[in-house]
């Protein structure tokens, strides 16, 4: 069975016609890539030679961090068809330098973990991140490797941010509940407050860490399953030479840093002289990030807005910064304030082109323009939105539709 055809079971009638374009490309829009992918896989079993189905698997693949069945798919569609436009830009884009450097080092973060050498892994997984925070299979690994040095609270924001990116993901849902299960009753009667804290941080830890060997335990078998080729596996006692350097470099850096380490510090946060200046405060920048996202996931625009204003106000140029303009952005945008949401989507697509909201950005600043009644450059906005990343899924919604409608 051909690699990308993970899970196919090839059909002879077509039961099951009401599955269609619409419902993947839906989940897709929705951020539910593990669903999306559900409804191609059973989708290509009737179709197998639809390049149309095969592109579309290759995105969900290459999103959810499963790359050489992303690469597979899109060779099997110029192999149909040499001429196709769009396997031919991706697969180009796969092949370049960049990513090619991106793709090596993700494996030998996975190598690192293969052999417990999860603070060098983590290390590396920031870094990545910084460059393309996209990739689903970052978030878990990731995760996996703070729960590995009983970081625990850091896992699970982690995997949350990897939820938003897949929403239906059982993998991090797993993971989040079984750490989450994993946390101490209230004590009811204390004996006493030293007593009380003893015993508290004793039975969190006893969880956390049982809910952590295990899933440290089915992190390896995932690795091992991902990296068992004679590539990564047949050097078991071995570093490879870049993430040598890398073992070098992180124990001449970390030895401040060995209590505790923010989610996103330092890999993800670039060194003062060139974020910020002398006013840049990576803890700070983190400290009011983390409490903008927290006020943004509970519906608490305003105060988002209010502590995300902050991180942007910092200009770093960081992973946060972007993070956080984006969700000032939405912000604003959730709270009708169209004014500020415009101004900062647009700040968003000056200082952050080619990353991952800038389809975004450009869906909801077009929508914007439509709530405003400024309908010339909300459809320039959607239509630059197809330019740069079609079939992002938010062609299907309904407000796209009326948008365009009217041009």
């Amino acid at each position: 069975m051909k690699i990308y055809f993970k899970g196919v079971i090839y059909m002879d009638n077509e039961a099951n016609s009401s599955i269609s374009w619409q419902a993947a490309l839906d989940h897709m829009q929705e951020q539910d890539l593990s669903r999306a992918l559900e409804i191609l896989l059973e989708m290509v079993g009737y179709e197998p030679d639809n390049i149309a189905l095969i592109n579309l698997l290759a995105d969900c693949y290459y999103y959810l961090g499963e790359f050489d069945r992303a690469k597979a798919c899109w060779d099997e569609v110029l192999r149909l068809n040499p001429a196709n436009q769009e396997a031919k830009a991706k697969l180009g884009r796969y092949r370049t330098p960049s990513f090619q450097s991106w793709l090596k080092r993700y494996k030998q973060a996975l190598y690192n973990i293969e052999q417990k050498n999860y603070e060098l892994a983590l290390r590396i997984l920031r870094d990545l991140m910084e460059e393309n925070d996209g990739f689903v299979s970052v978030y878990q690994f990731l995760g996996l490797c703070y729960m590995a040095q009983s970081e625990f609270e850091q896992a699970r924001l982690v995997w949350d941010k990897g939820l938003s990116r897949d929403r239906g993901n059982e993998t991090l849902a797993d993971y989040l509940q079984m750490t989450t299960e994993s946390q101490p009753a209230p004590e009811l009667a204390p004996t006493g407050p030293e007593e009380l804290v003893n015993n508290r941080k004793n039975r969190a830890f006893s969880g956390l860490r049982l809910a952590s060997a295990l899933l440290v335990t089915i992190c390896l078998l995932l690795v091992i399953k991902m990296t068992g080729g004679p590539e990564l596996g047949s050097r078991s006692n071995e570093t490879p030479p870049v993430a040598q350097n890398e073992a070098v470099r992180t124990e001449s850096t970390l030895s401040s840093e060995r209590d505790e380490t923010p989610v996103f510090s330092e890999g993800l946060l670039s060194s003062e002289s060139s974020q910020g200046g002398a006013e840049y405060d990576s803890e700070r920048e983190s400290s009011y990030y983390l409490q903008g996202f927290k006020a943004y996931k509970e519906g608490n625009f305003k105060q988002a807005e209010n502590n995300l204003k902050v991180v942007v106000a910092m200009e770093s140029q960081s992973y946060l910064n972007r993070e956080a303009l984006y969700y000032l952005a939405r912000s604003c945008y959730l709270q009708k304030d169209y004014g500020a949401a415009e101004q900062y989507y647009l700040q968003y697509l000056e200082q952050f082109p080619d990353t991952n909201y800038y389809d975004d950005s450009l869906f909801y600043l077009g929508v914007v323009y439509h709530s405003i009644g400024q309908k010339e450059k909300a459809i320039a906005a959607m239509k630059e939105m197809e330019r740069v990343s079609p079939n992002c899924g938010y062609e299907s919604s309904d407000l796209f539709k009326s948008i365009m409608n009217n041009s």
